[in-house]
Order: structure tokens, then C-alpha cells, then sequence
């Protein structure tokens, strides 16, 4: 009797294997803990789940009662349905997923689009990398695979794509991640190329006729745009968030990336690596791909944030456009044979359902398995406060707070009976309120007057901060929690007598939080 043999996985599945069990297993405490804003899309989504669509603000007592656009509304939810049925390692492994998802349905798409099955793997890797450095269970990743999908389309064959499928594709967009801007951004470019293109004689009908049919791909995506609970105040909402310099100068993820870093180099030597592919390409990329590469480089050089997008989409225009010289290489040790041979006649999907499956029963609540607790799924105490908050709850302290920054959201998930001074979403606080802030943390002049203006009498921030040294010292606060990632103080009741003196609260301080060693600097 023949043996039965079952064929090993496609590329695709390959790729989506390799992240799926990586994210979650190996990734899983970076993915929940590298910033606060998880907590707050869980608390925002548990809220809409109960209650209906948020309009105005119930988390926060600076902005209590006012208008509140939610341009994230349904990857919140999404993201409590995932926490409901399986706590946060659910949200971890569904957040590793959709990670796989994306760059396995990139390698799939290159493949479609007959690039060499060895540069697809390879290209979708490298995109999978530079990702990796944003890779947090946020809405987000969401505009990731919108990405992909988007150039899917606007790089079908000759046929293309019909216009009205992009009217979808923007609708669910625009209500999982305000990113479906870059994507509006992207048709506009590939326009703009289409229309350059169609300058020369030759060639100029094909060209302009796809002109035309990305034009109305753009019209059908801003359609899209508008099917959304809020209406135009959705896109709009998104854009004026541009007008807040102070919050993009000040945030770290809208910076430029700091080349003195490892990570950072390894994004300079892709984009050296994609400037010396154009060269030696001895032709020129069509004016799409080539506008394409330029404009997601110099988003990434601006705003660090933007290098998965350049990940993505540079590379498979260079893909795209080098794959006939690549083919043209030597196939050292047969590699790309291999790759060729095992590319052909292999389904995707089987094998990516037989990894998945399994990781989600690891944590769903109703599966046996979920005993195993084999995904990272907590928040670190080394990052937030969850000793104080935990104490803090116990106790029932109430009190207008001033709390860190990135903390905000851990806050709104983990002591929802505080109301908070601020959290992540800048674009609803705003920059006065942000300034505010920052004029506290950073103890710029004027930042007393500022706790006095909102009658702040609890304070919770890091215990190595400036501001904890400044507070402890000061006669007219207590410290009422001090571990070595947060100190919580208190302002001292009118009629309160009982106060350490300044030097021994800032003994208590230190050796809650002992200061690291100081390093010489020239």
C-alpha cells in the first residue's frame, strides 16, 4: 500500500506559523505591558458593551461630560470580547494572530502576484521585523493587515480591482484604527504615479485608463470613510489630531528614530538595503511603486511609529519591481529551487487553522487547556502600579489624582472607581491638558499652580521620578504607598499632625526605590 504522505505547509502558512506561536509564547509580555493603552481600549470596550456607543466622556474628572469621538471604537470592542472569553492571555494569542495573519497574507500576496516564492518569504519577514518594534495589543495592528489588503488591490493584474470593493474594505476600517488615513493616502499616491506615467506617449491609454480607476477607488474609500456611528466627525476628529504639535513633539512613538540604537540601525540598513536594490535595478520602478517607497521612507524618518507601514509597503514594491532581476541571480545551494518546488500545488489555511486553534483553547476560559496558563497573560508590576492600585482599592481611597502618563489607562481598567487625570488618548485631552501635565511631571515652573487649579490631592507616579523626591519632601503631602515601581502620597488634611520630616520621607523614598548608579559623562 502507498504511504500516505501529507504535503508540509505553504509559504503563507509558513509565515503565519513562525508569528503565531512567536507573538503570543515568546513576545506575550511586551505585546500587553510596553504601554498603558491597553488597559483603556479594555475598559472603553467592556463600557460599549454594556452601555452602547460612548458620546461623552465618564473615565476622566478633567474632561467628565464632554463630546467623546470613539475613531476605535469597534477594535475596542473586539478586544473586550477577546478579554471576556479568555482574559489577557486570549487578548495576547488573538493579538499574535492577527500579527501572523497580516504578513502571511503578504507573503500570499506577492505570491499571487508572481514574485519568486524565496523573495516573497524573505521580503515578508523583513516586514515582519521592522513591525516588530510596534507590535502591541492596540488597534493599530488592525491597520496593518488594512495595509496589505489595500495594496492587494492596488496591485492586481491588468483587470485591477474593481473600484466599489474598496468602499468596504473603509467602512470597517475607518472604525477600527484612525490608520485608514495612510490607507486614503496611499490610493492618492498611487494615482499620482498613475497620473506621471501617463505623461510619456507610450503607454499613455493603459495608463490613464488606470488612473481613472484608481480615482474612483479613492472616491468609493472616502465614501467608506463616512459609514461610521459619528458620521463625518470621525475623519475630521482623526485630522485635527495633526494640529497638536506639542503632543506629536512630545510623544515618543512620533519622533524620529534615534539611529545610536540597535533597532533603529537595523531600519537604516533596510533602507540602504532597498536604495541599493533600486540601483543595481538598472531600470525604474513604475512611478506608483517608486512614489510609494519614497513617501513610506520619509514617513518613517519623521515619525518612527510609521516604519511597520514603510516595512510593508516598501517592500513589496521593491518586491514587486525586482523580481526579475532576483531570478536572475545564481541559485546558490539550490535554495530558490526548493522554495519553487514546495510553493506549488500547497493549499494555505490548513495548517495555519491547526496552530491556531490550539493556542486559543490554551486560553478560553470554557477549554480545559486554559488550566495550563501557558501564554503570558498579566500586567508587569515592574511597569505599572499594581501593588498601589491594589492597596489603593482595598482601602476605597477617593480623590482627585494626578497620575502618570502611561499609567491612565492601566487605571481605567484595574481601579475603575478612580477617575483619572489623563491616559493615552491625547486627541481627546488635548494639548492644554497635556501641557498641564507635562508642566507637573517634568516640575517646569508654575507646576504647583497647576495642582492647585484642578484640586488634585492624591498623586501616583514613579517612585524614582523627580516629582516623588520633590513631594516627599514637602511638608503638605504623606506618602501613603512607596514600592519600587510607584510611590502614591496624599495631601495632608488641615487637622493631620502626623508627617515624616523631610529627610526621613526621602529615606523611606529611597529605600523604596533605590536610585540607579550614576554613570560618568563626558
Amino acid at each position: 500500500m502507498r504511504r500516505l504522505r501529507l504535503p508540509g505547509p505553504s509559504l503563507p502558512d509558513l509565515s503565519f506559523l513562525v508569528l503565531a506561536l512567536f507573538v503570543p509564547l515568546l513576545n506575550g509580555m511586551p505585546l500587553l505591558n510596553s504601554d498603558g493603552d491597553l488597559g483603556r481600549h479594555l475598559r472603553l470596550g467592556e463600557h460599549m458593551l454594556t452601555h452602547g456607543l460612548l458620546r461623552q466622556d465618564y473615565f476622566s474628572y478633567t474632561k467628565l461630560g464632554e463630546p467623546f469621538v470613539g475613531h476605535e471604537w469597534l477594535s475596542e470592542v473586539a478586544f473586550a470580547l477577546a478579554w471576556r472569553l479568555g482574559g489577557m492571555p486570549f487578548v495576547s494569542v488573538a493579538s499574535g494572530l492577527l500579527i501572523a495573519f497580516t504578513y502571511a497574507y503578504m507573503t500570499h500576496m506577492l505570491l499571487r502576484r508572481r514574485v519568486d516564492p524565496l523573495l516573497a518569504y524573505l521580503v515578508s519577514i523583513v516586514a515582519a521585523v521592522l513591525g516588530s518594534f510596534h507590535w502591541l495589543a492596540r488597534p493599530h495592528l488592525f491597520t496593518l493587515l488594512g495595509v496589505v489588503l489595500l495594496l492587494g488591490r492596488l496591485e492586481r493584474d491588468e483587470e485591477g480591482a474593481k473600484p466599489w470593493t474598496y468602499l468596504p474594505l473603509f467602512a470597517l476600517w475607518v472604525n477600527v484604527h484612525g490608520g485608514f488615513l495612510f490607507g486614503l493616502v496611499l490610493i492618492g499616491i498611487y494615482l499620482a504615479g498613475c497620473l506621471l506615467e501617463a505623461v510619456p506617449r507610450q503607454g499613455r491609454a493603459e495608463w490613464l485608463r488606470r488612473a481613472r480607476r484608481t480615482a474612483a477607488a479613492l472616491g468609493f474609500a472616502l465614501l467608506g470613510t463616512l459609514v461610521n456611528p459619528y458620521g463625518i466627525s470621525m475623519p475630521l476628529h482623526v485630522l485635527a489630531w495633526f494640529k497638536m504639535q506639542f503632543v506629536i513633539d512630545n510623544t515618543v512613538e512620533y519622533l524620529s528614530p534615534n539611529f545610536h540604537q540597535l533597532d533603529s540601525k537595523l531600519v537604516l540598513v533596510v533602507i540602504l538595503l532597498i536604495v541599493l536594490g533600486l540601483t543595481l535595478s538598472g531600470r525604474r520602478p513604475t512611478w506608483p511603486r517608486l512614489l510609494a517607497i519614497l513617501a513610506t521612507i520619509a514617513s518613517s524618518l519623521i515619525y518612527q511609529r510609521n516604519i511597520p507601514l514603510m516595512g510593508i509597503t516598501a517592500l513589496t514594491a521593491l518586491a514587486l519591481h525586482l523580481d526579475q532581476e532576483w531570478r536572475a541571480l545564481p541559485d546558490w545551494l539550490g535554495i530558490r529551487g526548493v522554495f519553487q518546488r514546495d510553493s506549488q500545488g500547497r493549499r494555505s489555511g490548513p495548517y495555519a487553522v491547526a496552530v491556531a486553534l490550539p493556542l486559543l483553547l490554551l486560553t478560553l476560559y470554557v477549554s480545559p487547556l486554559s488550566g495550563i496558563q501557558a501564554i503570558p497573560g498579566e500586567w508587569s508590576p515592574r511597569i505599572f502600579p499594581v501593588e498601589a492600585v491594589r492597596k489603593a482599592r482595598e482601602a476605597k481611597l477617593e480623590g482627585r489624582i494626578y497620575n502618570e502618563f502611561i499609567w491612565g489607562g492601566y487605571m481605567l481598567k484595574e481601579w475603575p472607581e478612580m477617575k483619572v487625570f489623563i491616559d493615552g488618548q491625547t486627541d481627546f485631552y488635548g494639548e492644554e491638558l497635556t501641557k498641564d501635565h507635562w508642566k507637573v511631571g517634568w516640575l517646569q515652573p508654575g507646576w504647583r499652580d497647576v495642582l492647585r487649579k484642578w484640586k488634585i490631592d492624591v498623586v501616583l507616579i514613579p517612585s524614582r521620578s523627580p516629582l516623588a523626591h520633590e513631594l516627599a519632601r514637602e511638608p503638605r503631602w504623606n506618602m501613603w504607598h512607596c514600592d519600587s515601581t510607584a510611590v502614591l502620597l496624599r495631601l495632608k488634611a488641615q487637622d493631620d499632625t502626623t508627617r515624616l520630616d523631610p529627610d526621613s520621607a526621602e529615606a523611606v523614598l529611597n529605600r523604596c526605590a533605590p536610585p540607579p548608579a550614576s554613570k560618568p559623562t563626558t
